[in-house]
Formats: structure tokens, sequence, C-alpha cells
């Protein structure tokens, strides 16, 4: 082409009209990009994006959902970055998810009121109903979505009328502070006088036995053991010295308790209550998410149940193992006898699971299949870390919210699998190794300049 004014300046108009429309396109680019927010997850594992049960779970939220994470401000802490992230994926899809931060160090009084113990915990509210959640993973925060989304269904019935703990009660002993806390789980809890009903509800998702003093009546044991046989969820909470007060049902769930009160002796080192235990924990779905925090009872008893069929019995809580079972009178000098008392680790808490067939409708006409339930029973040899004196005595608190959410079957709504990388490990033989090291390191190096030579050669003959 031959080069004259003309095509000079055909040549300058086309390349302003380029470089104008490039900063055109840049700058309409830039404009959606502020207006839209559009990602891509092409990780291998998606591990940037929610997992389709997550998904599901947020499009079901209906009201604004308020998340308060209590963690630290200072510029090396990565707990409000990882928190942040996490919580971005789900606001992605939902903006009725909204996020603030509060520095814990600003706010003491806040913290010990909420019961914070963990930097960057975060508490999650929706529709009146609070829970707070220590676990920043996608399972964490969905499962705890899941259980504030539930609509309040899941009725916690305490047995009254035996001197039991009372559920709305103020009294120390009592266990209002902890009821109400359930409440604002979603829980519905009442109590159920037993002379006045002739079976437990059935909507019932827990029935409680909170420390009876006085005994039962048999028509109210057997009450007890109908719904128990039928598959209900029971906790029993059992005191020293007033274990005899259902003796029927121990014997129908086959648990004995063992004579005496456990005595601690690590916790008396410390000037503690001898009396006053520390729980160690056995692996259970149920201490699961309390194994890094510590519990405290304030008076234990021991208890064993025999094996029994179609029962799957696990203990849960045990005494350390510098403790005993104390089987003389808690005065003077206390001090383990080997003749009489028993020696540590002492068991004092037990679940029970077992798979219950459901009795089919049968009509002239058809039959309905049986359903199959899971029935969970929790047994703890004490009452009183429940009780509004000792609630806030470590992770009592915690503790016992795990043992509702086990028994209500709400401890594991979803379970999202990890992401998990492809394998990236390349396995090669010793000679394979020696041939890709001769190829990379010295056969393609030769080739590249073998080439450019070549190239020179025939460019300078030009």
């Amino acid at each position: 082409m031959e080069i004259n004014k003309k095509t000079r300046t055909q040549l300058r108009l086309q390349s302003f009209s380029f470089v104008a429309l490039v900063i055109v396109i840049t700058g309409l680019l830039i404009q959606v990009s502020r207006q839209y927010d559009i990602e891509f997850d092409w990780t291998a594992t998606g591990r940037h994006s929610l997992n389709e049960v997550s998904i599901k779970v947020v499009e079901k939220i209906e009201s604004p959902v308020k998340i308060t994470s209590y963690a630290t401000s200072d510029a090396l802490s990565e707990v409000r970055t990882e928190i942040l992230d996490l919580i971005n994926r789900y606001q992605k899809l939902s903006d009725k998810i909204e996020i603030d931060f509060i520095d814990p160090r600003l706010a003491p009084d806040k913290i010990r009121e909420l019961g914070i113990r963990y930097n960057g915990e975060m508490i999650i509210e929706y529709q009146g109903r609070s829970e707070n959640l220590q676990d920043f993973t996608e399972i964490g925060v969905t499962n705890a979505l899941q259980r504030l989304l539930r609509n309040n269904d899941r009725h916690i019935l305490f047995v009254s009328g035996h001197g039991e703990r009372n559920p709305v009660g103020q009294a120390n002993h009592d266990l209002s502070i902890f009821t109400e806390n359930l409440s604002n789980k979603g829980f519905q809890v009442a109590p159920l006088d037993l002379s006045k009903t002739l079976a437990v509800p059935e909507n019932t998702s827990v029935l409680v036995i909170a420390s009876p003093q006085l005994e039962y009546l048999p028509g109210e044991t057997q009450i007890i053991k109908d719904y128990v046989a039928n598959g209900g969820n029971l906790l029993w909470l059992i005191e020293p010295n007033k274990s005899d007060k259902l003796s029927a049902l121990a014997d129908y769930l086959k648990i004995s308790i063992t004579k005496g009160i456990v005595v601690d002796l690590d916790m008396s080192l410390l000037g503690n209550e001898p009396t006053m235990v520390l729980g160690q924990y056995q692996q259970h779905a149920i201490t699961e998410n309390v194994q890094s925090i510590q519990t405290l009872y304030p008076k234990v008893i021991g208890i064993e149940i025999a094996a029994q069929e179609g029962w799957t019995i696990d203990p849960i809580l045990q005494s350390m193992p510098r403790s005993w079972l104390e089987t003389g009178k808690m005065e003077g000098t206390i001090k383990f006898d080997p003749p009489l008392d028993k020696p540590g680790p002492i068991v004092f808490g037990y679940a029970m699971t077992r798979s219950i067939t459901e009795n089919p409708d049968k009509t002239s006409d058809q039959t309905t299949s049986a359903k199959t339930k899971k029935q969970r029973i929790v047994i703890i040899g004490d009452g009183d870390f429940l009780s509004n004196t000792y609630l806030g005595t470590q992770g009592n608190m915690a503790m016992g919210e795990s043992i509702f959410n086990w028994l209500a079957h709400d401890d594991n709504f979803i379970d999202i699998p990890a992401a998990i990388a492809p394998d990236s490990k390349v396995s090669a033989e010793p000679y394979q190794l020696i041939i890709i090291a001769v190829l990379i390191m010295i056969l393609l190096p030769i080739l590249l300049i073998g080439s450019g030579v070549i190239i020179w050669l025939k460019r300078r003959k030009k």
C-alpha cells in the first residue's frame, strides 16, 4: 500500500477511533461492575460458593436476619475477614441478611450478659429468636439458620407436681433462666401435671423429669413408661438420695444408681467444694460442640445402665481420673477409703438411642407402611448444673443447649460435605522423572535456541 498524506490521516483516524472505542467500552464496563455484582467460582470444588442445601435454606428466609459478630478489630486478626467472607455468600442470595461487628473489648458488660466466650462468636437473630454460634463454617451458619427458621413446633414439657425444678420458677434451684434461653431458640416450654392427663401429648418433642422430690403415683409412672415405650424422647435429671422416686422407670430402663456421691480431688485442691465435679466428655454428638469448654456439676451420683436389646447406650459424661465415689458421710476431712469407696472416673451421664417402628394404620381397605423413628434418652446424675445458681458457670448453658438440640433431633439438620480438592499429585517412576527432566532441561532449551538461530540466519540472508 502506498503511503501518502491521505492514508496517514486515515490511519491516524482509525487509531484514534480504536483508542476512543476502548476507553468508552472500559468506562461502560466499570459502570456496569458498580451496579451489578457478578462472580464466577471456577475452583474445582466450588469452595467460594454456597452448597445447594444452604441455598434452599436462604430461600426460606422471610424476615430480616441480623448477625452480630463479637470479633476484635486488630490489624493482624483474620477472624473478621473470615466471617465476612462467609456471610457475604449468604448476602448475595438474600438482602434480608445483615452483619455487624463489635469489638468485645469495647463492650465487656455486653459480653458477660450474652455469654460470649470466643473471639468472633456470632449471635444470629430471627423473628425474636436468637442463637449463639462459634462454628465459622457454612455447616454451622446454615444449621443455625435452619433451627431459627423452624416454627415453634418443638414442645418441651417438664413434669411437675412432685417437687421437681420449676421451669419458670425464679428460685436458685429452678430453671427459669435456662428455659427462657430455650424459648429464644424456638422451643415451646410448659409444665405437665401427670395427675391431670391420661397420656403425654403426642406433639411432645422432649419430656423432662427434673429432680423429683416426691414419689410418683403408679398411674403417673405408667404414663411415663407408656411414653417411653412408644418412642418418646426423655431427659431425666437424677439427684442424690432422690433416685428412688421413679424406681419403676429406672427398672424399666435397667438403670442402677451406685451408692455415694462423687468427690473430685482436683476441684477440692482448687478451693471448690469437694463435690463440685468437672465433667470429662466422652465422644458423642452431644459433647462434640463443647469439647473446648468446661462444665461443672455441683453434686453428682454415679449411674450404670445395663445392656439391653435394641438400645445403643453411650456414656457422655464422667468424672476426672483423680475422683472417687464417696460412700461415707460428707463430714470433716473427706478422703478415699479403698475398701468402701469406688475409684474414678465415675460415669454420671448416658445417652440412649434406638430405632422405633411405629404401628402402621390398618383399615379394611388398605395398610399404611410403618414408619421408623429414632428415640433418644439422656440420663444425668445431677440437676443443679442447669439451675439458676450454676447455669452461668463455665459452659453449663452450652451443654444444656446441646443436650436439648440432640434430644429434639436438632443436632444435625444438614450435613454439608466438606469440599475436597481433586488429587493434584503426579506419580511417576524414577526413569520417567529422568526422561521428563531431560526433555525440559536439555532438549527443550536446545530446540528453542536452534529455532532462534535458524530464523536469524534466514532473515540475515534476505
